[in-house]
């Protein structure tokens, strides 16, 4: 895979979240009218906390370096609920407080209200941007945010009265967000949908694609089956509803989980389209054994049977914001070990 001007078998990568340390806690930015930091006492914690976070996966030998969403409250159950916000909280339109989400395993959080149109009305994860180039240095970096359908199924709407036009409305914002990103030298950018709801409706691919259009970023999909929890509906594999299904999404790479669910999803990516590349999560974020290296390696080279190995980027199965931070250090470097001992079989060294 070409990272920036480098060709590289096998990059590493995180999908995005990561441990916070812990003196951290609680919320960081302000939301709706409110500056950007609550406090200049919450900004140089926030920027401690990336630098931590980037130089973790720097020792580890991480490729693409991830902002490992120091923002996300993630101290109890309940403060997890931010994912489902931040979003909501920062684009015109919505209002603070809402209904529980409907869907079941989330109706403990509340739903973001939209009561209008919605809009992207300033600048969303330019504070990310910034604190996470500057302590990535020189290495290419990578932001993960929540998908724009994941948005609307978890929001109340007392406005569009359709999901479709709730959708397609939030895509644009997202749309806008994304540009502003990739004009602030964000390298890749990755949306997280959840898998519950494909395989339904043509014109999911399309909210996406929308986020999406003419974004100079590289594009990454995680499709997501669920951190702590799970999600919704999603129990074991569903490559076989999922694909060819997702391969008209305007993206550069899609990511899947296979280390704790097996490599089973593999197969359906012998017909992946060749501009787009294959995510290979190795890292089970549910458990808190360390993988071993040469398992890692094997599951690439398994991955590297459907598709070429020069299109394969390796990752974890999704967010490690749940594990204790030792843990979270030692499956980054068993990770990165994985990938040099495949990187060495498929080049016959």
């Amino acid at each position: 895979m070409r990272v920036r001007n480098e060709e590289i078998i096998f990059p590493t990568t995180m999908v995005g979240s990561y441990p916070r340390p812990n003196w951290m806690s609680g919320k960081v930015f302000g939301e709706f009218d409110e500056p950007d930091y609550i406090s200049y006492r919450a900004k140089e914690d926030y920027e401690q906390a990336v630098r931590l976070c980037v130089d973790d996966q720097s020792r580890a030998g991480i490729d693409v370096i991830c902002d490992g969403q120091q923002y996300c409250e993630s101290e109890t159950t309940h403060e997890y609920g931010q994912v489902f916000h931040f979003w909501g909280h920062h684009l015109g339109g919505f209002k603070r407080w809402g209904p529980p989400i409907t869907i079941e395993l989330y109706k403990r959080f509340h739903a973001p209200m939209v009561v209008g149109d919605i809009e992207w009305v300033r600048p969303v994860y330019a504070p990310v941007a910034e604190v996470t180039r500057f302590a990535a240095q020189d290495r290419p970096v990578k932001l993960a945010v929540q998908g724009p359908l994941f948005l609307a199924f978890a929001c109340a709407d007392n406005h569009y009265g359709d999901r479709k036009t709730l959708a397609m409305a939030i895509a644009r914002a997202f749309n806008q967000e994304f540009k502003d990103l990739a004009a602030r030298g964000v390298d890749w950018i990755q949306i997280h949908e959840p898998l519950t709801y494909y395989g339904e409706e043509a014109w999911y691919i399309d909210v996406l694609n929308t986020a999406f259009a003419d974004v100079e970023a590289y594009k990454v999909w995680h499709i997501c089956y669920g951190n702590q929890s799970g999600n919704p509906g999603v129990e074991g594999q569903r490559g076989k509803e999922m694909f060819p299904f997702a391969f008209s999404a305007n993206v550069d790479q899609i990511h899947i989980e296979t280390m704790r669910l097996g490599p089973g999803d593999l197969q359906y990516f012998q017909a992946l389209p060749g501009h787009i590349d294959l995510g290979v999560g190795v890292i089970d974020v549910k458990s808190l054994v360390i993988e071993k290296p040469e398992a890692i390696a094997q599951r690439l080279i398994e991955a590297s049977e459907y598709v070429p190995a020069e299109r394969i980027c390796v990752s974890t199965d999704c967010g490690m914001l749940n594990l204790k931070l030792e843990h979270a250090q030692r499956k980054l470097a068993a990770m990165a070990e994985g990938a040099v001992l495949a990187r060495a079989q498929v080049s016959g060294g």
